[in-house]
């Protein structure tokens, strides 16, 4: 990642052949899988994490909300949060309650975003969590004592926020610091230097102006959306792009082999997006 820095900052370009390797999140399987079988390859490789998850334990938001629905015996269920009852008496509504529900998180305040999740959990007791959490270990973060070892086993370690918190507009300008800069500042205290970043969910609307410019303020040296495109000489650093790792490894060769196209709806994402100045427009609930 280092290496990448210094040639979009010299302005030296890569070689096609050359990639980045990156992991989003923070999940335990990164060390249980990703580490051992990447540095047996001796290839390097960078994982943005979320540090309250890491520092916590508490699992990321889609799965509270995942379990609460699919797993509770109400019939229905009321979020104050977002002011919405549901009904659950079949698994087609189930799902039509998930979807929503999940959509309008990601377009929510962190604050409510914190508040769903805690009426979520409120759905379920402690023992059904318990054996949720088991069941579905695959969902587990890693401690801090793992972020070290995965260090050690040749990855660098970046910022995916705090609090997995998405940077769109509706998120107020302070809330949207504290998130960068607590996590950066974790990182720091427990792992290593925090150079680089990742936006939660990443899209062209999902990193507003404001995000934007607290990726540079918190002095960051790069950070990356999910917007697809190669790293090319004229890259905006704060607004960089990735190309998705699909399961399927021919449909991952043709989007790789889709760059020149990819190139174009990158370049049409930063004229709409955080590094052109403007804001994403998102109704309220």
């Amino acid at each position: 990642m280092d290496y990448l820095y210094e040639c979009i900052a010299s302005g030296r370009g890569l070689d096609p052949r050359q990639v980045i390797l990156t992991f989003d999140d923070g999940y335990k399987n990164n060390l249980r899988v990703v580490a051992p079988l990447l540095n047996a390859w001796k290839l390097p490789f960078t994982i943005f994490v979320s540090s309250r998850h890491i520092s916590e334990g508490c699992r990321f938001p889609n799965y509270y909300i995942r379990a609460a629905i699919l797993y509770t015996q109400s019939e229905s269920i009321h979020l104050r949060s977002i002011r919405q009852t549901f009904p659950l008496t079949t698994r087609t509504k189930r799902s039509a309650a998930l979807a929503t529900i999940i959509a309008a998180v990601k377009k929510a305040p962190q604050h409510v975003v914190d508040e769903v999740i805690l009426e979520c959990r409120e759905q379920l007791s402690r023992a059904q969590w318990e054996d949720l959490d088991a069941d579905f270990f695959s969902e587990e973060p890693m401690s801090w004592q793992d972020v070290r070892r995965v260090s050690e086993m040749g990855a660098t370690i970046g910022s995916h926020c705090h609090d997995h918190c998405i940077l769109h507009s509706n998120q107020n300008e302070e809330e949207v610091c504290r998130q960068l800069n607590q996590s950066k500042s974790t990182i720091e205290k427990n792992v290593a230097a925090c150079r680089y970043m990742a936006y939660p969910n990443g899209t062209v609307a999902d990193v507003s102006s404001v995000g934007y410019a607290a990726a540079k303020s918190a002095g960051f040296r790069i950070a990356f959306t999910s917007v697809p495109g190669e790293i090319t000489r004229d890259v905006d650093r704060f607004f960089a792009p990735r190309i998705f790792a699909t399961a399927d490894f021919e449909e991952f060769c043709y989007l790789l082999n889709r760059t020149s196209l990819q190139n174009q709806v990158y370049t049409m994402a930063r004229l709409q997006g955080g590094a052109s100045g403007n804001q994403a427009t998102i109704e309220p609930n």
